[in-house]
């Protein structure tokens, strides 16, 4: 049998390496010495022909071709644990599905409600939007949300809805009690616009107001529920998708203001790789798309 060039465990070295920055706090973490993590990756070095690190006094730094092979390892460990719960399930079925984690926190909920009653079980994944598309490529996860982005041909794909952006803050705000409101007049309170892509940026510069003072800066953020805990707790107005207001509106915890962002909208798909269309779980969340864009309060 040909010699593997890369085995197992150099991939999870190399991951660890490649984490933390360093071959001595990568043996303390996999209880190696770190003569032994040296060694291994100057082996995988020599067998592929190739550099991974470059040695130094502070550290050990990626190169190029390092930081690639760094990137496969992570995938090719991920997918492995996935094979290995997969074929350890006995008496349910796994669904490991992944969304970004502006979303998870609200479609995961309605996610399970769907599913209750039924012999899947779900392992939920957060991730950025980008790592969403390599676990449902590499087979990491079955099925996954996206905001905003096709997901390309080579996935599948549905529409679940659009959310419209709203205007929040805490019901004592100054601008709670106003009936009507314009950008303008957000001018002398501190903006939390969501960063949910290119439409973030122009909504963001739609409160840069002449008249806005430079100590009520608008801010941009990548989490909407982050967001929402500064207008509840502060003078924050959040700038967030309707689904992630929704359930501290209907609480009490914010209120919406009146101001029209007809213009933006966040849309929400569904995603998967074709073998997992009858796959048990995404199945059942495919004929529930109506129940899960309701859950959310999408358009």
């Amino acid at each position: 049998m040909a010699q593997v060039p890369v085995e197992t465990t150099d991939l999870v070295v190399l991951d660890a390496a490649a984490r933390l920055g360093s071959f001595s706090a990568a043996a303390a973490e996999l209880q190696l010495s770190a003569p032994s993590v040296s060694n291994r990756l100057a082996a995988v070095e020599r067998r592929l022909g190739v550099q991974l690190f470059e040695r130094g006094a502070r550290g050990s730094v990626l190169t190029t071709a390092g930081a690639q092979l760094a990137e496969y390892a992570r995938r090719c460990l991920r997918l492995l644990d996935e094979a290995v719960a997969e074929v350890g399930a006995e008496r349910s079925q796994r669904l490991v599905l992944a969304a970004p984690a502006s979303l998870g926190s609200s479609v995961f909920p309605p996610v399970l409600a769907v599913l209750a009653g039924r012999p899947v079980a779900v392992h939920c994944r957060v991730a950025h939007s980008d790592e969403v598309l390599q676990r449902l490529r590499d087979g990491s996860a079955h099925a996954g949300f996206l905001l905003s982005r096709p997901p390309g041909d080579d996935l599948r794909s549905v529409r679940i809805g659009r959310s419209g952006i709203v205007a929040v803050c805490r019901p004592d705000h100054p601008l709670a009690a106003r009936s009507r409101l314009r950008f303008g007049d957000l001018a002398d309170s501190p903006v939390l616009v969501y960063r949910w892509g290119v439409g973030a940026e122009s909504l963001a510069a739609a409160f840069e107001h002449p008249e806005r003072p430079a100590d009520r800066p608008v801010h941009t953020i990548g989490l909407p529920g982050t967001a929402l805990h500064l207008a509840e707790d502060d003078d924050y107005v959040a700038v967030v998708p309707h689904f992630a207001a929704a359930r501290a509106i209907e609480r009490g915890t914010v209120r919406r203001l009146p101001l029209s962002l007809g213009e933006w909208k966040v849309e929400v798909r569904f995603a998967h790789p074709a073998a997992s269309a009858s796959r048990p779980g995404v199945a059942e969340l495919l004929d529930n798309v109506g129940g899960l864009r309701e859950a959310l309060a999408l358009d």
